[in-house]
């Protein structure tokens, strides 16, 4: 009798034991891959056809990204679309791929005001095929000592909160015109020959480069105020663009300035007077009208005085 009892009661012990292995490797195991999750971005870049961005920066409205033929266009809000260049659409992917879990912040819905990964966050919806492959929210960010910057973020379909590495909305929380081409002129400034600055009445004049000395006519810059302009003028960028203009519309340049360079080839930059305002246009970005303001008129179209020394 004693026997059948143990029998009995190690056959009970054995699967106690049985089901509690099974909770740990099986079922516990399972438990934790939903609770933490180890991967929240997981896209092919190459395949990506479309980026949907819903900013704060925009009152939420949407921001799209499409690929085209290999190229990047973003939608303007009159629905032309403009070009996005290779660098700003690769860094967007760059920052999405670096979006990696550190920990779960929180399983609590009613927390996610508390992280702004509800209806306040910056969302994110990537496509391939016209499916949608990534529906992420991106919330508050968290800086920690020392010069330490996180964000969190949510996936749409998901409860979990989690806290990733970086300061993901200087790139995601932008308008439009912040992925588009901006640049007026970029390059070796070392590589110019001569500015010729062509301007109402007068005032026009041309500086030429001399071995390694600026001269306009036959007085010597000041190298310092001369450095100063050409480091400006080799990487000038705006970001206010004027989308209801056309350059058929633009009949002769106010103002002009055109950059001869060793190799022959040139950079010319028109500037139009309609009314009160000022347009740019530059050879460098042929599909762009930009709408100056006194800073960017005065880094580009600048007065003999301010080359010369003991002159403002």
């Amino acid at each position: 009798m004693s026997n059948k009892l143990s029998t009995k009661i190690l056959s009970g012990i054995f699967f106690t034991l049985l089901l509690v292995v099974i909770y740990v490797f099986f079922i516990n195991d399972n438990v934790n891959e939903r609770t933490f999750r180890n991967e929240l971005v997981s896209i092919d870049t190459s395949k990506v056809d479309a980026v949907y961005l819903y900013p704060k920066a925009t009152n939420h409205s949407e921001v799209l990204l499409a690929k085209s033929n290999n190229a990047w266009q973003v939608k303007l809000e009159n629905g032309k679309f403009a070009e996005v260049p290779h660098s700003k659409i690769q860094n967007l992917f760059n920052q999405l791929l670096t979006i990696k879990p550190k920990r779960l912040a929180s399983r609590d819905e009613s927390k996610w005001s508390d992280y702004q990964v509800d209806s306040n966050g910056t969302r994110i919806k990537v496509t391939q095929n016209n499916d949608t492959v990534l529906d992420i929210i991106l919330g508050r960010f968290s800086f920690q000592q020392p010069r330490s910057m996180s964000t969190f973020v949510r996936l749409s379909e998901d409860t979990d909160v989690y806290e990733v590495d970086g300061f993901l909305e200087m790139t995601f929380n932008q308008n439009a015109n912040s992925f588009r081409n901006n640049s007026i002129v970029t390059g070796n400034k070392t590589n110019w020959q001569s500015l010729t600055f062509v301007y109402p009445a007068d005032s026009s004049f041309r500086m030429e480069k001399r071995e390694k000395t600026w001269f306009v006519e036959n007085n010597k810059t000041d190298s310092s105020l001369t450095e100063q302009f050409l480091n400006k003028l080799s990487r000038l960028t705006h970001t206010e663009f004027e989308d209801n203009l056309t350059t058929e519309k633009l009949l002769s340049p106010t103002y002009s300035l055109k950059i001869d360079k060793h190799d022959t080839t040139s950079i010319l930059i028109n500037g139009y007077m309609i009314g009160d305002e000022l347009y740019i246009t530059s050879s460098q970005n042929e599909n762009s009208i930009f709408k100056a303001d006194n800073n960017l008129k005065n880094n580009i179209f600048i007065g003999v005085s301010k080359l010369l020394s003991n002159k403002k």
